[in-house]
């Protein structure tokens, strides 16, 4: 029974997401590593044999060390699948990564559960939801994950459209509101629009590489109809991926309240052969086109005046990172600007602790949340060492407690005093 639903689940619900697959008794061991391959992880099942103890401290380390290997603007769920409430922690763990949340799948007939649950949570820096199966059976370990499902991956439909003409489409893995306003601590739109209208098109190589805060893939709304496959009409997507694609270029849509949406052709370097490519959706914070200026003013280049014809879309005047007024976000098209906002904190940490405080931990917080938006892991641990270089007697203790920051703690809404 619960075969069914991991087959219903992995090929259904989240036919697109990465899963590893863990086996814990007296020590963790991974059975699959991180995959898209879901038969893999069907066939592992079978595999898996009863023990008689768990580890769950050994089991939430190595958890944690494998959600770590994602950047910080990509969500994930430990799904724990267990006969009992695990004890709290003896030593809590480090915090994971932001967006990282539990469903516990307590396979137990035991009541009042929750408080124990949530002490569990807490030793482990996360947030979680428990799943109680109150009679053993099947029936109850098919309610269990059919819960674990609905709240966690359910469809999240909207309606693309161009012009007069739309189309159906299903956004993968769901937006998660909440997840969007922890992550850039700039008001969101209450609820995620179920309507994406396509307001233009930019060259792709006039957009760069702006600093998305989440990706999703847009695939087509349930499964096809005979009589839609023989139909003279066009679908919408298909020729949104074909022509993005050919012309090289990307989509607008406006979500609200200064954020947007770019919808690209991608396709991946496994797949090139097949020459099959997916329609990506990534959402961008507010003030994160600089380079740009305001894409609300972006038009039409006959609308324009001539002579702001030279180039288009129209530019305002390009503002490096190292003085942007838009915004707090870091932009790093070029290794100059990166190396002007790593070289302006060190000028800070030059001045501790007489003058300059302030403003040190000012930049440093700027650059931190930078780095992990972009996922520059490497990047923190340079910085780090940069830093280590301009201790002195005077300024040691401020320095040495900002470095251990940097190094522990890896959620960007925090900020380092």
């Amino acid at each position: 029974s619960s075969g069914i639903n991991a087959e219903y689940g992995l090929q259904n619900v989240a036919p697109n997401e990465f899963i590893e697959m863990i086996n814990f008794s007296h020590s963790p061991s991974i059975m699959v590593e991180f995959t898209k391959n879901n038969t893999q992880i069907l066939n592992s099942l079978s595999d898996v044999e009863c023990e008689d103890r768990t580890n769950v401290p050994a089991l939430m380390e190595l958890c944690l060390k494998e959600c770590q290997m994602w950047n910080v603007i990509t969500p994930t769920h430990i799904i724990l699948i267990t006969d009992r409430i695990p004890e709290p922690l003896s030593q809590p763990l480090e915090a994971f990564p932001f967006g990282c949340h539990m469903s516990l799948a307590a396979l137990t007939p035991s009541t009042d559960v929750s408080n124990r649950a949530q002490a569990f949570f807490n030793s482990c820096n996360l947030k979680g939801m428990l799943y109680p199966g109150p009679v053993l059976g099947p029936e109850s370990v098919d309610r269990i994950f059919e819960n674990v499902l609905l709240d966690n991956y359910s469809r999240f439909e909207a309606m693309l459209w161009f012009g007069h003409q739309s189309t159906s489409v299903v956004i993968t893995p769901s937006p998660d509101v909440e997840h969007l306003a922890g992550i850039t601590l700039k008001p969101t739109p209450k609820t995620f629009p179920t309507t994406l209208r396509i307001h233009g098109f930019l060259p792709a190589t006039d957009l760069h590489n702006p600093p998305y805060v989440s990706r999703h893939v847009l695939l087509h709304s349930g499964p096809r109809s005979p009589v839609k496959a023989t139909s003279k009409v066009p679908d919408l997507r298909v020729l949104f991926n074909e022509g993005l694609r050919a012309k090289d270029c990307v989509a607008m849509v406006d979500l609200g309240i200064g954020w947007f949406g770019v919808v690209s052709s991608h396709l991946p370097k496994a797949e090139r052969n097949l020459k099959k490519s997916n329609l990506i959706f990534s959402i961008i914070a507010p003030n994160s086109f600089s380079w740009l200026g305001n894409p609300t003013f972006l038009g039409l280049k006959r609308l324009v005046a001539p002579e702001k014809q030279s180039n288009m879309p129209y530019k305002e005047e390009y503002s490096n990172s190292y003085d942007n007024k838009s915004g707090t976000g870091m932009v790093w098209i070029k290794s100059s600007t990166l190396k002007q906002n790593v070289m302006k904190v060190v000028r800070y940490a030059k001045r501790l602790p007489d003058k300059g405080s302030v403003m040190f931990l000012k930049e440093l917080n700027k650059v931190r949340r930078s780095i992990l938006f972009y996922g520059f892991t490497d990047m923190m641990s340079v910085l780090c060492e940069l830093l280590e270089k301009e201790k002195t007697a005077e300024n040691s203790e401020i320095l040495s407690n900002c470095i251990a920051q940097l190094k522990d703690e890896r959620d960007p809404t925090k900020v380092i005093k």
